[in-house]
């Protein structure tokens, strides 16, 4: 298991599949806890690091940001004082943070990748200033894989093709092609790119009200992943 892939969860909230997002993260979370950091390589037959430093990667931080904010469920709140807490604990320095060269010892490097405060601090900052513009007004601004906050001009999020564009183009598909007739090509190809155009105007379902204030994955489950490490 590498700690880069503590970023998939994040893709996942992205993509609306919020429940394998939870299951994901969770697993990442509890290693986390079971060193205090992220290891770079964890062995899951053995239980144990295979690649033993952490480089105060942001993909874990990251997840947790988008699952907050996907489910404003405090439990991602929780999850983002425990890595401040290891962060402030183990690897905070005079003059910086370091990288941690060994997840078993906490020994330090002399080093502190850049990315740590343009992601890491960033998306733990985000996760708790709840009145920032990004927060508020998230429809209007997208991520970069390396945290950067772009703008998203409305005229990139208008679907600007028309049916007679569409109709045009289909005139020229082959006759042996599998779709024949206008009504194939609307439902297969045609409706489901006007969805993708107004596909910025929707939002996520949140997970259900009842599970708002509990821990998103159940208790059951949760405890399986833990003892399981």
């Amino acid at each position: 298991i590498d700690s880069l892939q503590a970023a998939w969860a994040g893709v996942q909230v992205l993509a609306g599949d919020i429940e394998e997002a939870i299951c994901g993260h969770a697993l990442y979370y509890n290693i986390w806890r079971k060193y205090g950091v992220l290891p770079e390589r964890f062995n899951w037959q053995r239980i144990s690091a295979d690649v033993s430093f952490y480089p105060l990667r942001p993909e874990l931080a990251e997840s947790t940001y988008l699952l907050y904010q996907a489910t404003r469920n405090p439990f991602y709140l929780h999850v983002g004082r425990d890595i401040l807490f290891s962060l402030n604990n183990y690897t905070r320095t005079e003059c910086g943070f370091g990288t941690v060269h060994d997840v078993s010892d906490k020994t330090l490097e002399d080093r502190m990748e850049s990315f740590f405060l343009s992601e890491t601090c960033k998306y733990l900052y985000l996760l708790f200033d709840s009145d920032n513009p990004v927060n508020t007004d998230s429809e209007r601004y997208i991520f970069s894989t390396e945290g950067h906050v772009f703008s998203v001009d409305k005229k990139f999020r208008t679907n600007q093709w028309s049916d007679t564009e569409f109709n045009e183009f289909f005139d020229n598909i082959d006759a042996e092609t599998e779709v024949t007739s206008d009504k194939t090509v609307e439902s297969v190809i045609i409706s489901p790119l006007k969805a993708l155009g107004n596909a910025s105007h929707s939002h996520c379902d949140r997970i259900d009200s009842e599970r708002h204030y509990s821990l998103p994955l159940k208790n059951e489950y949760f405890l399986q992943v833990s003892q399981a490490l």
